[in-house]
């Protein structure tokens, strides 16, 4: 992508017990004029997860996944970006989600 972007990832919560769904919402905001988004991927390279992410009516690219019961109890990096309409990869932003039982 030609123009940077504001990513704002959020995990509601950013903690949770094995066997709970981890929920993640990205906004993505300040896009120019020629920065179409066509894919949020989200990748948790700890479990080789690479997903696309849900696009919503609101513009907003939505994420869950259930988490294993045989999870380790620990934080895990989680990485979002954005891929645009002629397939560039735009900049990652690192989220922290930890698996607390």
């Amino acid at each position: 992508m030609h123009e940077m972007y504001e990513l704002k990832a959020i995990f509601t919560p950013n903690e949770g017990k094995r066997g709970d769904w981890a929920k993640l919402k990205v906004e993505y905001g300040n896009l120019g004029d020629s920065v179409e988004i066509d894919k949020s991927i989200v990748r948790i390279s700890d479990y080789g997860i690479y997903d696309a992410m849900k696009r919503e009516e609101d513009g907003s690219f939505t994420w869950s996944y259930p988490i294993p019961y045989e999870a380790p109890i620990q934080p895990y990096e989680i990485e979002v970006y954005a891929i645009d309409k002629i397939g560039n990869k735009g900049p990652k932003q690192t989220v922290i989600f930890t698996v607390i039982s």
